[in-house]
């Protein structure tokens, strides 16, 4: 759900189904969308890459809308094509004074996040850029002088696996999941009562990511 509102009023003015047709909207209106297997988030990626949110920038288009654009330095490009040395990439919602326009489910990229991100357009306008919200959004973090990958619920990812070796009758059937909590299938991330210091390096993360376009 998509609402707009003054910090200061009390009622909120939703704005219309401008994004009903990227969102799934349950009564209390939680954003949920499709759950997708990380071979289905890697190929579908136009751009995957290891990067930190350099700047944030919020304006308010011609419909009114709010949007926040972040721009990420590329510290290494793991697929796709791009030369330049930051990316800018636009995000619906944001804050732009005393008012606050919020997608419910979406989660942006924080000031100086560092993170690997799979991007699903750099061009098209989206709710979201990244692809499966939250499935196609990793964390890093520095833990005793490692550099390790968190899902953005902030649980520790162990493992990545392959979910193509799962006979299809076998596989979980297409559900909806949370926009700005769930991993996708396939990316292995227990608990928050896991130690962080058990979670995949950033290295070997993207050394599983990188396996997956070779299959």
């Amino acid at each position: 759900m998509l609402a707009r509102f003054q910090t200061t009023a009390i009622g909120i003015t939703l704005v219309s189904a401008l994004v009903n047709c990227a969102l799934l909207s349950n009564p209390l209106g939680a954003t949920t969308i499709f759950r997708m297997d990380i071979e289905e988030v890697v190929r579908g990626a136009e751009l995957i890459f290891e990067g930190k949110v350099v700047e944030q920038n919020v304006r308010e288009n011609a419909a009114g809308m709010i949007l926040t654009y972040v721009t990420f330095r590329i510290d290494e490009l793991i697929k796709g094509e791009f030369e330049e040395p930051f990316l800018e990439l636009k995000f619906t919602g944001g804050r732009l004074g005393d008012q606050i326009m919020e997608v419910s489910g979406l989660r942006m990229p924080n000031p100086d996040e560092e993170g690997i991100y799979f991007v699903e357009s750099i061009y098209r306008n989206l709710v979201n850029p990244l692809l499966g919200w939250s499935q196609g959004h990793y964390l890093i973090y520095e833990i005793n002088g490692e550099r390790r990958v968190r899902t953005v619920s902030e649980r520790p990812v162990t493992d990545i696996l392959s979910t193509q070796s799962v006979p299809t009758v076998l596989r979980r059937p297409a559900a909806l999941i949370d926009g700005n909590t769930d991993a996708a299938t396939g990316v292995v991330a227990p608990s928050q009562s896991l130690g962080f210091d058990q979670a995949l390096s950033a290295e070997s993360f993207k050394t599983k990511i990188r396996a997956l376009m070779d299959d």
